[in-house]
């Protein structure tokens, strides 16, 4: 549970089909709360949601549908980009016949990053020039090996959101002394409980940030240099 960035997606449903074990990532409560985060912290921006363009990133069909499924009422434009075309495909007629929603996908990302307000990684180890991202992009790591943070680590000028974070106000672990009053995403979803008043804020770099914080020091100040 606390060494899951040692594994990819694939090698952790392989111990999952070996041990009959179900392994709590905390990419269900991700999903689940993307939406209401985002509509968030657009509205500290005093932005529209609705006008901004999201590049998705991963070709895995279960978690890329459940993400797409958990947004497309929130944005009109979405990208997939991923190394299976195939399963690409077979996610973009999935969602036009189930949604409406016509998904654009494009072998040649890095020509067109600037255009995305919003990246959200699902892949691990899935190459992308960096230096390419538009200012203020609000930028999701959800991948297991975690490797956009690490990219993060080495350019300052990337901000990327690696986790939620949550409250134990009303779990039933508060009075444990050892263990935190904010938990992180993997943790909090041991509870199969999902409440908009257990959420506290945003993981970047390490460090806790509430979403007002986020908007007004990470964006804002970002933006003016």
């Amino acid at each position: 549970m606390e060494e899951s960035s040692l594994f990819t997606m694939d090698d952790l449903r392989l111990i999952e089909r070996k041990t009959n074990l179900k392994i709590v990532n905390g990419i269900n409560t991700i999903t689940f709360f993307l939406p209401s985060v985002l509509k968030e912290i657009y509205k500290n921006l005093n932005e529209d949601l609705k006008e901004k363009e999201i590049l998705i990133i991963g070709d895995d069909k279960e978690l890329t549908k459940g993400i797409i499924e958990s947004l497309y009422k929130e944005v009109r434009f979405i990208t997939l980009a991923g190394d299976d075309e195939d399963t690409i495909e077979k996610i973009s007629n999935y969602m036009l016949e189930k949604t409406g929603l016509s998904i654009f996908y494009s072998k040649k990302i890095d020509k067109i990053l600037t255009n995305y307000s919003i990246i959200i990684n699902l892949k691990d180890n899935y190459y992308l020039n960096t230096d390419k991202f538009r200012k203020k992009a609000i930028i999701f790591d959800c991948s297991i090996s975690k490797w956009l943070k690490n990219k993060a680590a080495e350019d300052r000028r990337i901000v990327i959101i690696e986790d939620f974070i949550f409250k134990i106000d009303y779990l039933n672990i508060r009075e444990n002394e050892y263990i935190s009053s904010l938990i992180p995403s993997y943790f909090y979803e041991q509870f199969n409980r999902l409440n908009s008043a257990d959420f506290a804020g945003l993981s970047i770099g390490g460090e806790f940030y509430n979403i007002e914080n986020f908007a007004d020091y990470q964006i804002r100040i970002k933006g003016k240099l």
